[in-house]
């Protein structure tokens, strides 16, 4: 599917914002950022750019007030760069769904370290096919060999 003008102008601004805050913004606070993504408004006034933190909740906020301190800066640096007739306003969001999905998988080891202590050394652990149940009994793909 070929993006359109909107998603290309999202990903130049990711791109560029990325480059700005990991290279040219000078704050200690910063954190190990990454930005993940660029929303802009319909009317491309307002640019939602998510970002993620790697660290302590302490280390989240010292880099979320960082950004905070530093959006009209980052502005001043992107607006030369831009190909854009108007530069659009920056909102720095701290996106939650890594930590939520680091969470979810920490939580699958749990359980899967607890099958493997429950079954016990010798015992295997049976490999079920994690929608089995609800497929039930269909019938046979059919073959694309057959003329």
């Amino acid at each position: 599917m070929p993006w359109d003008r909107k998603q290309r102008q999202e990903a130049v601004l990711r791109e560029k914002i990325a480059v700005i805050v990991l290279e040219r913004l000078s704050d200690p606070r910063l954190g190990f950022i990454t930005i993940t993504a660029v929303e802009l408004s319909k009317d491309k006034k307002i640019a939602k750019v998510f970002y993620t933190v790697l660290g302590t909740d302490a280390q989240v906020r010292s880099t979320s007030r960082a950004l905070a301190d530093g959006r009209a800066r980052v502005q001043e640096m992107l607006a030369p760069t831009l190909n854009m007739r108007a530069m659009p306003e920056l909102r720095f969001i701290f996106n939650e769904q890594v930590q939520k999905e680091s969470k979810l998988l920490g939580l699958i080891g749990e359980v899967t370290a607890e099958r493997v202590e429950r079954a016990g050394p010798d015992e295997e652990l049976e490999d079920d096919p994690p929608f089995g149940d609800l497929l039930g009994d269909l019938p046979p793909a059919p073959d694309d060999a057959s003329p």
